[in-house]
Formats: structure tokens, C-alpha cells, sequence
């Protein structure tokens, strides 16, 4: 059963898949502020920020080649707004240079790594995988009722 499934059926719910390129950074994290902003999250230029850093930390990374795209999950309800990043995996290029995973990735670079700095943004970050996808959740509160 997918994740999604066991969704609050009255939440606000947006999707979005672009490229894992760099071209497409200024994208993310635009419709990410819009989108926070408008849903009511409290610290919007904040969720942004900390959705770059999952993504760009994948872009910048030798290993993160094996990322072709992200798909970035937007749920507003009970009060959070919730983040899902999903990276799926591109077989061929990981069957020729597999990666050490997306959490070991933004690991990287001790109290400045993508990692250290999404946890200082959001009040949440989770690692897992949704549906045999990897995935990073991220959770911001909501400051007004949605």
C-alpha cells in the first residue's frame, strides 16, 4: 500500500516532478516559498531553503547522478505542512556508479552539510522510503488553518 493512502482525506495535497539538475534550483525552491507561503506555513523562505538543500545536495554530488529527477509532495493538514521529497532511482545509472543513498549524501559536511542545516529549518526531517522510493520528509507548522 502506498503511503499516500493513509492521508488525511480533507488535506490540501500538491505535486510536482522536475529534473535532479541544477538548472531547475531557483525553480524548486520559488514554487516551494510560493506554495509554503500560500498554504500558511510559519516559516516559509525557511522550508524553501531546507527543500533546496535536499535537492541541490544531490545535485552537487558526484554520486548524485543516479538522481534523474525529484518529486516534491506538498500536504497541508492538521496543522503541519508536510514535504515529501521522493528521489527516484535512474537503474542504469545506478547499476554503472551506485550511490551511497541520499541521507549518507546530505550527511556530508559535518554542522554545514545539507543535512545538519534541513534539520536546523524544519521542525521535522525524516528518512525513509515510500512505495521502494527514497524519500525525505520534511514537516513545518502551519500558522493559519487550512
Amino acid at each position: 500500500m502506498s503511503d499516500d493512502a493513509r492521508e488525511d482525506p480533507g488535506a490540501v495535497r500538491c505535486e510536482l516532478t522536475l529534473p535532479c539538475d541544477v538548472r531547475f534550483r531557483a525553480l524548486r525552491e520559488c514554487v516551494v516559498e510560493r506554495l509554503a507561503a500560500s498554504l500558511g506555513c510559519a516559516g516559509a523562505e525557511a522550508a524553501a531553503r531546507a527543500v533546496v538543500l535536499a535537492t541541490s545536495g544531490l545535485v552537487d554530488h558526484p554520486a548524485g547522478s543516479v538522481y534523474s529527477r525529484v518529486t516534491l509532495t506538498f500536504t497541508a493538514g492538521g496543522g503541519v505542512l508536510t514535504i515529501r521529497v521522493r528521489y527516484p532511482v535512474d537503474t542504469v545509472a545506478a547499476e554503472t556508479a551506485p550511490g551511497p543513498g541520499v541521507e549518507s549524501i546530505l550527511s556530508e559536511g559535518g554542522s554545514d552539510a545539507p543535512l545538519a542545516v534541513m534539520r536546523r529549518l524544519a521542525s521535522r526531517v525524516e528518512f525513509g522510503r515510500v512505495d521502494g522510493v527514497e524519500c525525505c520528509t520534511l514537516v513545518a507548522p502551519l500558522t493559519a488553518a487550512t
